[in-house]
């Protein structure tokens, strides 16, 4: 059993922001891997390296990898992997920096639902936040009214996944240690994909698993911190501070691939955005640093 940890919303924040810039840089590596590798490979790729990298560190730091609540686990593993599916799929079909935006909804969809799911209190200005938000996610996927931009849906479906996922991850900080959520996933994810890319995974060239690499590396770092960021403190609050990843990331879409987004995409980003930042800054506060509620 892991002891249960009092929530510290200034830890927690930081290691949210660890998190945004290195999953910034995972969804770069992606980028690259488009009309190279299908999903499934770069999925187990990244599963092999985070997998590895977790067991290593908990091993240095004498950290549990067991875990007391199987139907979290389970929940946890199996949204996660269809919100990673569903992002690493829209990445190389769309702006980075879109894509970023559409999977970072997630904060809004935490607060909606931390509040029916595992009922946390959430701020009476959520409402408007997600009408903003809902405005700005249609203005990306459909600007026009008369047709949606499959591309972009899939990374607003994994938005609402990775929503559902840190609530699992929420409910699994009395019983697994950060390293344990993170390993665990990682061997979920790589069983599932092995079977998918198994041929593939045969004829990698060394630039291929260079990016494999890279995707493992960055996203094993950000899945840590986020997964203690989650530990550390509200479900409904911490996600507001993982927009750091879509400034990265429209930094890395400019300067690595020379995006450019268009009008509606850049109105759809800042009601978005907006929308994140007005529910972090609504956020109760006490004298000692602790939520209220």
């Amino acid at each position: 059993m892991v002891e249960q940890n009092k929530d510290s919303p200034q830890v927690a924040i930081a290691w949210m922001v660890l998190a945004g810039l290195c999953f910034s840089a995972t969804g770069a590596f992606v980028k690259l891997t488009g009309g190279l590798l299908v999903v499934w490979t770069v999925i187990f790729g990244r599963s092999i390296v985070i997998s590895g990298m977790t067991f290593f560190i908990a091993k240095i730091q004498k950290k549990s990898l067991t875990f007391d609540s199987p139907k979290w686990m389970f929940a946890r593993c199996i949204t996660g992997f269809s919100a990673m599916a569903c992002y690493f799929y829209a990445i190389p079909l769309i702006p980075l920096t879109t894509a970023v935006v559409l999977q970072w909804t997630s904060p809004l969809f935490i607060a909606l639902f931390s509040g029916f799911l595992i009922k946390e209190r959430v701020s009476p200005f959520l409402f408007i936040c997600i009408g903003v938000a809902f405005v700005g996610t249609v203005s990306i996927i459909s600007p026009s009214f008369d047709k949606i931009d499959i591309n972009a849906f899939y990374a607003l479906i994994s938005g609402v996944l990775s929503a559902l996922a840190y609530l699992s991850i929420r409910q699994l900080r009395s019983t697994a240690s950060s390293e344990s959520v993170v390993f665990w996933f990682a061997i979920f994810c790589v069983i599932l994909t092995f079977p998918l890319c198994v041929r593939e995974l045969s004829s990698l060239s060394y630039y291929e698993l260079q990016l494999l690499t890279g995707v493992g590396v960055a996203a094993g770092i950000g899945q840590i911190g986020m997964t203690k960021a989650f530990h550390a403190a509200k479900a409904a609050y911490i996600g507001a501070f993982s927009y750091s990843t879509v400034v990265v990331s429209w930094i890395y879409g400019s300067a690595i691939f020379d995006e450019t987004l268009s009008m509606w995409d850049m109105f759809g980003t800042l009601l978005i955005v907006g929308s994140g930042i007005i529910l972090a800054t609504t956020t109760p506060k006490t004298e000692n640093g602790q939520l209220t509620n």
